[in-house]
Parts: C-alpha cells; structure tokens; sequence
C-alpha cells in the first residue's frame, strides 16, 4: 500500500516538473493581440519581444521585433525565445525558419468570431500554465454577453447598421468576422451582409440608407468621416443622431473583456442614446 502511495507521489512529481518545464520563460508576440493575452493572463514577464503596434504598460517589458508583418529574425533569435507566437498576418515562410530553428511556434489563425477569440486565450492560457484564469475569464465574458444582450428592448424590428473600420478606400465590417457578431448579437442587421470583401462605395451606404453608423476611432480621420456623413443630411442615421464613434482597440483586436465592453457600448449607442426605437 505504501509502495503504491509512493509511486504515485512520484508520478505526480514527474508531471509537475515536466509541466513546468514546459511553460514558455521567454515568449516574443508578433501579434498586438497576442500582447494583450499575455497581460491579461498576467504573464508579462517572460514576454522579451513585440511588434511595433503592441502596446506594452512600460517600454522596457519587451523589444521590438517586427511590424505587422515583416520580421526582424537575426534579432528574433538573439532573444533566445522559448516560444513564438504568430499571427496570421506572420509570413508562412518566417515561421518555416523557427521551426527549422527548433524555436516552437504557436499560431494563432484569423479570428472569426467571439467563440475564436474566447478559444485563442484558451489555448494561450493552457500553453502559459494559465489555464485556470483564462477559463475564468472566458466565462465571465461569455455570462456578461447574456446579461448584456438582456438589455434589447423586445418587438424592436432590427435596426439596419453600417460598422465603418476604414477610409479611403472606405471599408465595412462583413460576415463571417468577429466584428459582425457585434452587429448581429445587438439585435441588428449589417448593410453590407451580402459583401465578402470590406471595400464598399459610399454610394451604396447611401442608398441602403442605416438606421445606425458606427465608426471605428480612426483619429482625425474618423471626425472627418463622421461630418462627411453628417453632410448627407436626408440619411436615417444623421436624422436621428445616430452616428458613434467606437474605440478601435476594443473593436480590432479585441481580447474578451474587451469585445463585452464595446458590445455594451453599441447596445447602448443603438437603443437609448438619442433613443429612436
């Protein structure tokens, strides 16, 4: 009986170290919202290299390895990481040279959903020994989204909406991304569902006339395209004051607390703000 006790303790020993060992010490993020995963499983402290666009809290918590998408890989390697996490915006072929490096890489594919984004900090948190928070706060988001989706008033027909990510040339939010479930769990219907690309002409806004415009925060340029729609004085949209600004940083890259915080926001920009419905 003591014999089984003690090789279970040792198996449990084994484990634990192996686990350990396994956990990333040094991590390069060539994602901004890869960067933010790793603050928020509070795991910042083996993060040694970033791209241009990640926000760190203090400039010396990692060294700039990359833009979006070009990769410094000489410099990459001098940081000696343990592991490397790509986005899909990294180069196919950069990622063939770490794995052949032997450096692990973890990638993590073009999200599509609030399900992906839920299910990439998952996966981050269970490869950087956090799994148990990151569960936590997947489900915490998921249980805010209910409450919050609780706030649609009932028997409101959809309200029709244009969800502006970008000017010159002007782009939509379309299906298929994680962007439209903000449309789609506001209760409301996107003007350009039947789109596969983002590009979209002012025309056509125009003539499918939206009840609601929302404009990714885009700095001076997002307050130039918000009084240029405003000059199309017979839309439904400036009639009922109904254009918003939306921080681009919880609506482009966002981490799940980030996507309930800007879903809350457009619930209520659309039902009682200005309330027309």
């Amino acid at each position: 009986m003591k014999l089984s006790r003690i090789k279970y303790c040792l198996i449990f020993l084994i484990l634990s170290i192996t686990t350990k060992a396994e956990t990333p010490k040094r991590i390069i993020s060539l994602a901004p919202v890869i960067t933010k995963y790793i603050y928020l499983l509070h795991a910042e402290n083996s993060l040694v290299g970033c791209t241009s666009f990640c926000k760190l809290k203090n400039p010396e918590d990692a060294q700039i390895v990359a833009s979006a998408i070009q990769v410094n890989i000489e410099k990459s390697i001098m940081l000696k990481p343990d592991l490397i996490i790509a986005s899909s915006l990294t180069n196919p072929e950069t990622i063939k040279i770490f794995n052949k490096l032997n450096i692990d890489v973890l990638y993590i594919p073009l999200q599509k959903s609030f399900g992906d984004i839920c299910n990439d900090l998952q996966t981050l948190g269970k490869r950087l020994g956090e799994k148990e928070l990151a569960d936590q706060i997947v489900a915490k988001a998921k249980n805010d989204i209910k409450k919050i989706m609780g706030k649609i008033p009932k028997n409101v027909p959809p309200p029709e909406i244009f969800f502006q990510i970008g000017a010159n040339p002007l782009f939509s939010v379309i299906p298929n991304t994680f962007q439209e479930d903000f449309i789609d769990f506001a209760g409301g219907r996107n003007i350009a569902e039947n789109l596969t690309i983002g590009s979209i002409t002012r025309e056509k806004v125009i003539v499918s006339n939206p009840d609601i415009i929302f404009i990714s925060t885009m700095g001076m340029v997002g307050r130039e395209e918000k009084k240029r729609w405003e000059s199309y004085e017979n839309l439904k949209a400036v009639k009922n004051k109904k254009i918003f600004f939306i921080d681009q940083e919880k609506t482009c890259s966002p981490t799940p607390h980030l996507f309930v915080e800007a879903l809350n926001e457009i619930i209520d920009d659309i039902y009682y703000k200005n309330h027309k419905f």
